[in-house]
């Protein structure tokens, strides 16, 4: 009799830890996450990851196909390894290389230049082909609107970009590479999203 109270006690265990939400278990020291920069031609993606990874300002636009920068970053007290996927804006070059880039990132940073409402407009359909790609409607994104220290020839406002996060169901930030506003909190931004659906 005593084995069969100690057998119902021990199912019982099972049952309440089957009950038990997991937790997201945060960064992992020294791994790297793939971060996709995605977002029209001429928007700023190529400025932000530069500006992000060596502190400079560039000034010449050549439309990218697709490059890489890597940059150790510490969060969380912990050390990790930052691969930033710069994809093409141009139609020439996007839709193959795109799509490349999405398989295999953890976290996607989906920029508009506040001066270009056409920019901003694009988000909706980088979305779908980021939620047709990860087949999933949980993805760590983030939405930015770049060039921010241009603000006298602002197109899209502030709250319209605050408002399709809020329908995304992601963060918002505006950025300036020129400037440098904003950019390591867009990373960090990001980077805290991926944390959320990091599970053992």
């Amino acid at each position: 009799m005593g084995n069969n109270a100690s057998k119902k006690k021990k199912v019982t265990k099972v049952e309440i830890g089957a009950d038990v939400k997991k937790e997201p278990i945060g960064f992992v020291q020294g791994k790297q996450y793939k971060l996709v920069m995605l977002g029209q031609g001429g928007v700023g993606k190529t400025s932000i990851s530069i500006r992000f990874v060596s502190d400079r300002f560039v000034t010449d636009y050549d439309p990218t196909v697709e490059d890489a920068y890597k940059k150790d970053y510490q969060i969380d007290g912990k050390e990790i390894t930052l691969e930033i996927l710069d994809t093409a804006g141009q139609e020439e070059y996007a839709s193959g290389v795109q799509d490349k880039s999405i398989r295999v990132g953890e976290g996607f940073i989906c920029i508009y230049s506040i001066t270009s409402k056409e920019s901003f407009q694009r988000l909706k359909d980088l979305r779908e082909k980021i939620l047709w790609a990860k087949d999933s409607e949980n993805i760590p994104m983030i939405i930015v609107g770049n060039k921010c220290d241009m603000e006298k020839d602002r197109q899209v406002p502030a709250s319209e970009g605050k408002a399709l996060a809020d329908e995304f169901h992601c963060p918002f930030i505006e950025t300036s590479a020129k400037t440098n506003t904003n950019v390591k909190d867009c990373m960090d931004l990001v980077l805290k999203e991926i944390s959320k659906y990091n599970y053992e």
